[in-house]
Order: structure tokens, then sequence, then C-alpha cells
């Protein structure tokens, strides 16, 4: 029971937070660049200041027991709300400092975000930026649930909860290496593919989704040959001469050997979206990023 002696810190929050989320403490160790005794101990105190244990050590393991499965949800909220007070009153001040944290679908920080990120850290250093590649699903619950203070990802299924300001459309088109048959064709049609093997991005992600859909749309059989969980992955696979794929038409724009050829019948697209929670408080380094990623959509 927390009484007089009562002397937690922020620290012992951070560090609590860090070993859950790697169930590892020299992970966790490394990643908090402190070490592991240290570690070890902070959480020993804060677990002694509540007066239960929140982890099981298995091993070298680090397991949350149901009451740390509980106290990990409000310590992670009073961080944000923390962290959330510190970005409005770096609000007072003329300099753009402090931190803010973006989620970012796979798709669209593979070939999008890494310029506007550079610009960004070059022209304001003191902003702590952290970008996450996250799922679409994991952007909308950590956008609503305040740990990213902006997301970049598709249109939400719910808008009611979010503030929703559209990007730009994007189409997803045939990708493929340019010894394959198809290749000098500016356009196919969906139905005219159902003999081809693909390699496409996995079931968890929304474009394997979308994929689908459009295969089921045009009446067509989807076969795949390969499943990757990354854009890179399939574009190197490509390159050196794997089979075809279906990406965003931008994903491919930094390849010098593929060729990309418009799908029709249907034509699968859809939108990105930057999103904030309803009722935000201001953050200017929130703007300037989203002014940054519009200005970068406009020049791609």
């Amino acid at each position: 029971m927390i009484g007089e002696s009562y002397q937690m810190e922020l620290r012992h929050l951070r560090y609590f937070l860090a070993v859950a989320q790697h169930c590892h403490f020299r992970n966790a160790a490394e990643e908090l660049l402190v070490s592991q005794p240290t570690l070890s101990q902070q959480i020993k105190d804060l677990e002694r200041e509540l007066g239960i244990p929140l982890f099981e050590r298995v091993g070298r393991r680090a397991r949350l027991t149901q009451a740390g499965e509980t106290y990990r949800d409000y310590a992670q909220r009073a961080l944000d709300v923390l962290e959330e007070g510190q970005s409005v009153l770096n609000e007072f001040d003329d300099l753009l400092r402090g931190r803010l944290t973006a989620g970012v679908v796979q798709t669209v920080n593979a070939y999008l975000i890494p310029k506007v990120v550079a610009r960004f850290a070059s022209e304001h250093p003191e902003v702590n930026l952290k970008v996450e590649e996250l799922s679409a699903g994991e952007i909308e619950n950590r956008v609503l649930g305040g740990s990213l203070d902006v997301g970049v990802s598709f249109t939400p299924t719910t808008r009611r909860e979010f503030d929703v300001e559209k990007l730009f459309e994007e189409q997803l088109v045939l990708v493929l290496h340019p010894d394959h048959p198809v290749a000098k064709r500016k356009r196919i049609r969906v139905s005219q593919l159902s003999n081809e093997r693909f390699c496409l991005l996995d079931r968890s992600f929304c474009t394997r989704r979308l994929v689908e859909e459009c295969f089921r749309s045009g009446e067509a059989t989807l076969n795949v040959a390969v499943e990757m969980n990354s854009v890179e992955g399939i574009i190197a696979t490509l390159e050196a001469g794997g089979p075809p794929s279906i990406l965003p038409r931008l994903a491919v724009t930094s390849s010098t050997i593929l060729k990309s050829v418009e799908l029709q019948a249907p034509t699968p697209a859809r939108t990105i979206c930057v999103l904030r929670s309803k009722g935000h408080a201001p953050i200017r380094a929130r703007d300037v990023f989203v002014d940054q990623l519009k200005h970068q959509v406009a020049e791609t």
C-alpha cells in the first residue's frame, strides 16, 4: 500500500513500461541506456512501493502478472498525459521544441516518410521525433489513446472519433521484372491474371486485403506463391527475378529496374489520411510535420 514514504518517480514508470514491452530485462536496459542491475533494482523498488509483484521472472524473461497487466494501462496513460502537458507548454515558446510521436503504415513509411523526417530533423533539431511503423488498427487505437500525436494511415472505419485530413489517393499497380511478358503493357484487366503467381504482403496488411477484394470483384483467381512482411523485401525479390506483385504505385518509384502496369476492372485504390483525435491539444510540432508531409506529397 502506498503511504507517507511514497517516492515513485517518472523513471519508475518508464522502466516498468520498457520491461513490459520487451518482456526481457536486458533488452529493456539496452533501450533505456542503463545497466541491467540498475533496472532490476528500480523495478523491485516500484513493486515494493505498490506492495504487489508486477512481473513473474521466468529464466531470463519477464512476464507481467495480472496486477502488472492492469497497472500498465494506468502507467501508460499517466506518461501520455504528462507528455501532452509538456507539449502544450512548449507552445508558449517561439522555438519549436519538445517531443512528437507519429505512427505510419508500412507502405507509406517505405516511400514517403524518409524525406519528410530528414527535412524535419534538419530544420527542427530541438524536437525529438519518433516515427513508428504500425498497422492501421494500431495507429487508430494509439491516436485515440494518446500515445501517438498523429497517424498517417488509411481512412478509418469510423470517422466520428477522428479529425481526418485527406493526403492523397493511393493506387495499387501490377509490379514486374522487365523480363516478364506483361512488362511492356500499359494496363491489364484483373480477370487476365488468374494464371499468374504472385509475391504479396501477408494478410496482416491492409494492402493484401485490398488485393484480395480486387480479385473477387474482378472475378479472378488469386494465386499466391510467396508471402512477405515488408515492401522492401518484395521489391528486392522482384528485382532478383521473382514473381510479380501488386503494390502502391509510389512504392515502385525507388526502383530503376521494375516496371508497373495499371490494373483495370477494377482499379484498386484507397485514401491515405492524416489522423488526429478529436479535441486534441494544439501542438505546433505536429502542425509543422503535417505541413511538410503535404509538401512532400505535392512534390512526389
